[in-house]
């Protein structure tokens, strides 16, 4: 219990507790409120676009003489900072950067490799870029159309591709 000459004191102290009980209930409230799904981020607020993804590509456009359409698969992680990890073609590592593009749910990314084959010399860079992709309401899976070319060291494109995309979110239910 507080006393007369002590009355200043103790008010401060009752204001602080207040302030400290408001903190703390935003605190804990805050992520919970952010959050989308629990089993996809542990709680804390994350771009529906971010997580492991499994690609399937169908080439509609490529350099003269490759027969078209034709389809391949890649393995993709994408970050919360906004960066992108992928597997290509051949086993190709790829490493790149996403961003929102507009809308809720559309995305741009953009990601570098190193093609292979004899047609490449050393320092040719393929880039890939897919986008604009959607994001279906469930989070599940995004598709849209893509393009990419492979660059000789001299700056000039050799060849180009372009086609469509549906990727598949990966999760422990998801098949396979």
């Amino acid at each position: 219990m507080c006393r007369l000459s002590n009355h200043y004191h103790c008010s401060t102290i009752k204001h602080l507790n207040r302030l400290l009980a408001v903190f703390l209930v935003v605190a804990v409230a805050t992520p919970v409120l952010l959050a989308e799904n629990n089993d996809r981020d542990q709680g804390r607020f994350v771009d529906p676009f971010v997580g492991s993804w499994l690609v399937h590509a169908t080439v509609d456009h490529a350099a003269p003489g490759i027969p078209v359409p034709f389809e391949f698969d890649a393995l993709q992680a994408n970050f919360e900072d906004g960066t992108v990890i992928a597997t290509v073609i051949a086993g190709a590592p790829a490493h790149g950067v996403w961003k929102s593009s507009g809308p809720p749910r559309k995305y741009d990314v953009k990601f570098l490799y190193f093609p292979s084959g004899p047609q490449y010399p050393p320092g040719t860079i393929g880039t890939g870029l897919p986008g604009p992709l959607m994001l279906n309401p469930q989070g599940t899976q995004l598709t849209g159309p893509f393009h990419g070319f492979n660059t000789g060291p001299d700056g000039t494109v050799i060849d180009t591709v372009s086609g469509t995309v549906v990727i598949d979110r990966i999760s422990f239910t998801s098949n396979p």
